[in-house]
């Protein structure tokens, strides 16, 4: 598990804000009609009425859920800075992503360390992989996989009990890939069963920002 996150939240957000609010789980189902009643069923709650005219209001510009007792929201700078203010007695603490890792694109994760120390790229296969390969498939995408173990790396167990032929079933997950000219002989055995491969790209050293009370 990476210590830092390395990419954007959800693809567009640098900033992470947590708050410790007893109750916060009432808030779901999150949806606008939810949040009103709360507002009507709990008048006298004033906190819980503001961050539901919060997330009502921002809703558009911002990603967040509870979990617990804590709750997190995904935003902007701007956005972050007046959470803080209007709810500073909840709040726990914050982290900026590092801008080195903010232009990197979809699908891409910046790292200061290949996994493994040499591989670009993770594959992750579909969970219903075994209804989208035929058998000569299966067995192409593993004899290739064992072909190029230097090359190729295996380590999940799903994936390795469904190419071995000791399960029926795939129930997704991943391996890894050194160079794009492995990748592209792996697309063109199994293409179909790919449910999305992640690149990964070599950063300057650094780490996030993390601000707490």
């Amino acid at each position: 598990m990476r210590k830092n996150h390395n990419k954007l939240y959800y693809g567009k957000f640098r900033h992470k804000t947590e708050f410790k609010l007893p109750g916060s789980l009432m808030f779901y189902p999150t949806t606008d009609e939810h949040l009103i009643r709360i507002k009507k069923d709990y008048p006298d709650a004033p906190d819980m009425n503001k961050l539901a005219d919060f997330i009502i209001a921002n809703r558009r510009k911002i990603k967040f859920r509870f979990q617990g007792k804590k709750a997190i929201f995904y935003t902007n700078h701007e956005t972050s800075l007046a959470m803080i203010d209007n709810f500073w007695e909840f709040w726990t603490g914050s982290e900026t992503v590092d801008p080195k890792f903010t232009n990197l694109g979809k699908n891409v994760i910046g790292c200061t360390r290949l996994p493994h120390g040499k591989y670009k790229y993770q594959v992750y296969l579909k969970k219903d992989a075994q209804l989208i390969l035929n058998d000569n498939q299966r067995n192409n995408l593993w004899e290739f996989l064992e072909r190029n173990v230097d090359n190729c790396l295996v380590t999940n167990y799903n994936i390795i009990d469904y190419l071995e032929k000791k399960s029926p079933y795939c129930f997704g997950g991943y391996f890894y890939v050194k160079e794009e000219k492995f990748l592209s002989a792996i697309y063109m055995i199994a293409q179909q069963a790919i449910e999305k491969v992640i690149k990964f790209r070599k950063v300057k050293n650094g780490s996030n920002k993390k601000t707490t009370r």
